[in-house]
C-alpha cells in the first residue's frame, strides 16, 4: 500500500501534517487546529527540502517543527540514493535514536519510500539553539561540549557495529566507488586550492593513487558507529552552550574509530586553537569513552586518527571540486576545510601510514 509520502512541499497539504503529526504521543490528548509553513535553510546546499511547521492545538500550545523531504533538485536527489542518506537516515531516527543517550532533535515523524523515492522528516525545530559557523570556526568551549557529546556516538556500538548490519564500511560498493571518484577530482580540486593548501603535489597524488588501500585502512582495526560529518554545522548549542544536539544522520557508517574525532578537530577549529588544546582535546576524548566503559589508549586513537585525517580527503576532494565556484561562500568554506585538513595531517605525519 502506497504510503503516501509528499514528493515535494507543493504536495504537502495541511490535513496531510495534521494526520502524522496527531500520531505522536505528544498530541494524543490536545488536538491540533491549525498549522502554518514557512521555506528555511534555502542556498544551504544540503540534500532535502525543508520548511519551518508551525502548530498550534486546542490548549493554545504553539509548536515549531522541522519537516524535511527529499532533496529537490535530481543531481543531488541521485546523490542521496547512491549513498543511501535517506534510508540510513530514518533508520536512525527510528531504530537507533531513543536507544543512545546522544541529543537529537525529537521524532514525530520519519518515513521512507523507496518505491517513490519518497522521504519525511518532521522533527522538532530547535528554538533557541545556534549552530557556529563552520569558516569561523567552533570555539574551546564548543570544541570541549561537541567532544563530550561525540563519545556518546562512538562507544555505544564499539567495535558491535556487526548488530547493525545495514550500516555501511568502507568497503560496501557505494564509498569503494569514491575510489573513481577521487581520481575524477583530483585535478579540478588541486587547480582551484593549489596556492591554498599546504601539501606538495606529489604528496596529493600519493594520497589519490593510495585511496583503495586507505578505504583498506577504514575498514580494518576497531569499528564503531560513526556519524561521518560531524562538523559544527550539523550541531546545534544551547543557549549557555553546555547541551549539544546533532543532526543531518545521513552519511552513517561503520569505520575505523577517530574519524569524527579528527574530522571535528581538523577541519572545524582554527589551525591555531587545535595546536594549543588539541592534547586536551585527545584526553577528553579518551576520558569520556573511558567512562562509557570503551577502553581505548591514546595510541591507538593517534594511529586511527592518521587513517581517518587521509579518509577525510574526500570530504575535501570530492566537495571541493564539485561545488559551484562562482559562490564565494562554497569557495571559501572548501577553501577553510581543506587548508585545515592538510596543516592538521602534515602535524600528524599520517602519509606515515601509506609510506
Amino acid at each position: 500500500m502506497p504510503k503516501n509520502i509528499p514528493k515535494s512541499m507543493q504536495d504537502v497539504t495541511d490535513q496531510w501534517l495534521i494526520d502524522n503529526i496527531s500520531a505522536h504521543p505528544d498530541f494524543a490528548n490536545d488536538r491540533i487546529t491549525s498549522v502554518n509553513r514557512e521555506p528555511v535553510g534555502e542556498g544551504i546546499g544540503q540534500v532535502g527540502e525543508f520548511n519551518r511547521v508551525m502548530v498550534e492545538t486546542e490548549s493554545a500550545q504553539k509548536i515549531s517543527l522541522f519537516l524535511k523531504l527529499r532533496a529537490p533538485v535530481e543531481g543531488m536527489h541521485a546523490v542521496a540514493l547512491r549513498y543511501k542518506m535517506y534510508e540510513k537516515e530514518v533508520r536512525f531516527y527510528t531504530e537507533l535514536a531513543q536507544q543512545m543517550s546522544v541529543r537529537t532533535p525529537k521524532v514525530f515523524y520519519a518515513d521512507y519510500d523507496p518505491a517513490t523515492e519518497n522521504i519525511a522528516l518532521l522533527l522538532e525545530f530547535m528554538d533557541g539553539w545556534h549552530s557556529p559557523d563552520q569558516i569561523t570556526g567552533a570555539s574551546h568551549t564548543q570544541t570541549v561540549a561537541a567532544i563530550k557529546q561525540l563519545a556518546n556516538i562512538n562507544a555505544p556500538y564499539w567495535n558491535r557495529t556487526q548488530e547493525l548490519p545495514w550500516l555501511p564500511t568502507t568497503q560496501t560498493d557505494y564509498l569503494q566507488q569514491t575510489i573513481g571518484d577521487m581520481q575524477a577530482c583530483r585535478d579540478i580540486f588541486f587547480q582551484r586550492f593549489e596556492n591554498d593548501v599546504p601539501i606538495t603535489k606529489a604528496d596529493f597524488h600519493q594520497i589519490i593513487e593510495a585511496w583503495p588501500a586507505i578505504l583498506d585502512g577504514l575498514s580494518e582495526g576497531n569499528l564503531t558507529l560513526t556519524h561521518y560529518d560531524y562538523r559544527v554545522e550539523n550541531l546545534f548549542f544551547s543557549g549557555d552552550e553546555s547541551e549539544v544536539a546533532v543532526i543531518d544522520w545521513q552519511l552513517i557508517a561503520a569505520i575505523r574509530a577517530g574519524w569524527d574525532l579528527a574530522y571535528l578537530i581538523g577541519t572545524n577549529i582554527p589551525t591555531d586553537q587545535r595546536r594549543d588544546n588539541e592534547q586536551h582535546y585527545i584526553d577528553l576524548y579518551l576520558q569520556q569513552m573511558q567512562e562509557q566503559g570503551v577502553h581505548y589508549s591514546e595510541a591507538d586513537l593517534r594511529q586511527d586518527m592518521k587513517w581517518a585525517l587521509l579518509g577525510l580527503c574526500s570530504i575535501a576532494v570530492i566537495g571541493g571540486a564539485n561545488f559551484d565556484a562562482s559562490n564565494a561562500r562554497s569557495f571559501e568554506l572548501f577553501r577553510t576545510i581543506s587548508v585545515r585538513l592538510f596543516e592538521t595531517i602534515a602535524d600528524h605525519s599520517a602519509l606515515s601510514v601509506i609510506n
